[in-house]
């Protein structure tokens, strides 16, 4: 079975998406037995300009999930395009 550049690229996106969505898990876990341990309300601890301890995991988590997203939307695209009757 031959694969192209670009089925070759999207294996690559789906590997960088699910190692970035292991990594969102991993800092959630972080993050919510953190939160647990203090008793503080949800909105108050995922605050990170009130949270300056965890701040640092919180922006990341919202960083990684932002790049889950452009990651899906690169492979829909592919999905897209690789379905259109014009695609090679």
């Amino acid at each position: 079975m031959k694969t192209s550049a670009g089925d070759r690229d999207l294996v690559e996106v789906m590997r960088r998406y699910f190692a970035v969505k292991a990594e969102v898990e991993d800092v959630k876990l972080r993050l919510e037995a953190a939160r647990r341990e203090s008793g503080e309300e949800i909105d108050a601890f995922y605050n990170p300009r009130t949270n300056q301890n965890h701040a640092a995991d919180i922006i990341r988590s919202h960083a990684l999930k932002q790049e889950m997203a452009r990651l899906m939307d690169w492979a829909e695209a592919w999905g897209r395009q690789s379905l259109s009757p014009n695609a090679p």
